[in-house]
């Protein structure tokens, strides 16, 4: 439990507002980043009603009840919007939202869900929203050490309006409860006039302590790019400025994994390449040196085998390990080809990767039908890690497009088996025609076999949020369990050849609980519970299948609180996992 977690401010303050004016917005080659200028004008929000959408239920995945005018999702680096929790499955998730749709800038709002049964039905607390008062881009972590599996999410929003926008965090605790607190704000800076950091990144380190990036609220330079910490979630350290090229603020990803390793990838632009900052002690002390150019300072760029090319907003990074690997997007340069997007991958053993381009993914189109802003025909991508298998989930526009003239997006994705040294031909995820997909992101734990992830769903493309004259529409949240087989799966018709019995979710437990298993060749499969002293308590399952993807569902109704193991038994095939039912 959280020992202290003072609020700075009562969450009752709910007129409290930010207008957002005059966002400077440069033409999508130039790699915009929307600037928040806040105006302390007090707003009432008007609830329009959810009649946008013609889907009951999205065509993949759950809706996460969260949904709003707000279409634009991050502002530089992957979305940091869903972590499921290890130790027992349970679903976190995090939207920016307008409930106004007169007024979508000052109704601005961060709202948050909860699962318990892996995504199938969703918690909203009555559309609880982080905080009451306008805030922006928020961003979920999961903590660890003694506050491990707490949700803490962090934005940016107006405490005291002499000072402006400043990042702020809030934990939930219990976890799942909707309780969140709000932690006391960081100390105000002085690097640019009284403009303090917003746009927060944050990671729940090992220790217990979070670590959280930002930058400064400014569109001239100089720019100024911070971090802080807080080692007791009460006091946070004075912000340090990152040592090297700057650049306009944005989204920087920001993890930690369970060894004391933190990490922040940061997108310095088009004049500073992309930079990587690590810890090995939880963000007490950086390393010397505390940055490695990634990505190439342009000009000129990279040079491929495509063609000149400069880092672009869209990047990620997942550990693995104590090794970190990367997503990058970038974009093209030639004459006849600015906005042509790409998809890379990065790591200190292999370099450079080509993941996906205009020359392997299917229904790609270039050029777009008109400008659609901070968007190139392909990027925003993310990265995430199940069992040994590597993830790229990515958007890219099609074909389609809506009666204003703007191309719906697609999700698609690629994996690697070999740490990212290949990467297989991009799939189409979503294949959604007259439907849009953005805005990917993907939970920094996931069961083996799967990729934890959400996405904005949107009856309209464009961004009505952001100045290239969208259609408003009501954007939604979906959430979705991609199953990724292992090695030994025959990719083409998705016939897995192996057996395999996933840990349950959530575990513990109570008093239901779901069994992923995959079956790799016809036959009788069966699946027991047992309790400690190897008592037969349950049969699951005890038919015969076809080679295929399956689940059961286990009631622990009628027996007791503690640990219980069930086996999966095919032909010679036997593997067992424990579970917890906790009443």
């Amino acid at each position: 439990m959280i020992h202290r977690l003072p609020f700075v401010l009562a969450l009752c303050m709910l007129v409290m507002a930010v207008a957002i004016a005059g966002n400077k917005i440069q033409k999508a080659q130039d790699m915009q980043v929307q600037v928040d200028q806040p105006i302390n004008t007090d707003v009432s929000t008007k609830i329009t009603p959810d009649n946008a959408s013609p889907f009951a239920t999205p065509p993949l995945g759950t809706y996460t009840t969260l949904s709003g005018f707000y279409d634009w999702q991050s502002n530089g680096g992957a979305a940091q919007h869903v972590q499921v929790n290890p130790a027992n499955g349970n679903i976190h998730v995090v939207y920016m939202l307008s409930d106004d749709s007169t007024s979508i800038a000052t109704s601005r709002r961060s709202a948050y869900a909860f699962s318990s049964n892996g995504g199938q039905t969703w918690n909203n607390f009555s559309n609880i929203r982080i905080p009451s008062r306008l805030s922006g881009y928020p961003n979920l972590t999961l903590l660890k050490g003694a506050n491990a599996g707490l949700p803490a999410i962090a934005n940016h929003n107006i405490v005291n309006s002499a000072v402006g926008n400043q990042c702020l965090v809030y934990i939930d605790s219990p976890e799942g409860s909707g309780a969140f607190s709000e932690l006391n704000v960081p100390p105000t800076v002085s690097l640019s006039g009284t403009l303090q950091p917003i746009w927060p990144n944050i990671a729940g380190a090992a220790d217990g302590s979070i670590i959280m990036a930002a930058s400064l609220n400014t569109g001239a330079a100089p720019f100024f790019n911070v971090r802080t910490r807080t080692t007791d979630l009460t006091t946070w350290s004075s912000w340090v400025q990152y040592p090297d090229t700057n650049s306009p603020g944005g989204r920087y990803p920001t993890h930690a994994n369970d060894n004391g390793y933190v990490g922040t990838l940061r997108n310095a632009g088009n004049a500073g390449g992309a930079w990587w900052h690590a810890s090995s002690d939880n963000g007490a002390t950086w390393n010397t040196p505390s940055s490695q150019n990634i990505y190439p300072i342009s000009p000129p760029g990279r040079l491929s085998r495509q063609d000149t090319c400069r880092i672009w907003v869209g990047l990620d990074f997942v550990w693995n390990g104590n090794t970190p690997l990367m997503t990058l997007g970038e974009q093209t340069l030639a004459t006849g080809r600015n906005n042509q997007g790409r998809i890379l991958f990065w790591s200190q053993a292999t370099g450079f990767v080509d993941v996906a381009d205009s020359s392997n993914t299917p229904g790609y189109v270039y050029p777009m039908n008109r400008a659609q802003s901070n968007h190139l025909t392909m990027g925003w991508s993310t990265i995430g890690k199940t069992g040994n298998t590597l993830v790229i989930v990515f958007q890219a526009f099609q074909r389609d497009t809506s009666a204003a003239g703007f191309n719906f997006g697609d999700l698609f994705y690629c994996k690697s088996t070999n740490l990212g040294v290949t990467w297989s031909a991009p799939v189409n995820l979503t294949n959604t025609p007259n439907l849009d997909e953005r805005y990917p992101s993907i939970s920094r734990w996931n069961e083996t076999g799967f990729i934890n992830m959400t996405w904005q769903e949107d009856t309209q493309p464009g961004s009505a949020a952001f100045t290239d004259n969208a259609p408003l529409s009501r954007a939604r949240q979906v959430f979705y369990k991609l199953p990724v087989p292992p090695v030994g799966v025959d990719e083409q018709n998705g016939t897995p050849n192996a057996f395999h019995l996933s840990q349950n979710y959530p575990n513990p437990f109570n008093p239901e609980t779901k069994i992923d298993y995959r079956v790799g060749q016809a036959g009788l499969v069966t699946i027991k519970v047992y309790n400690t002293l190897g008592q037969e308590v349950a049969t699951l399952l005890n038919e015969n299948l076809n080679p295929g993807q399956y689940q059961v569902t286990f009631a622990g109704n009628n027996l007791p609180s503690g640990v219980y193991v069930y086996k999966m038994t095919a032909g010679s095939y036997v593997e067992s996992k424990k579970m917890v039912l906790m009443k």
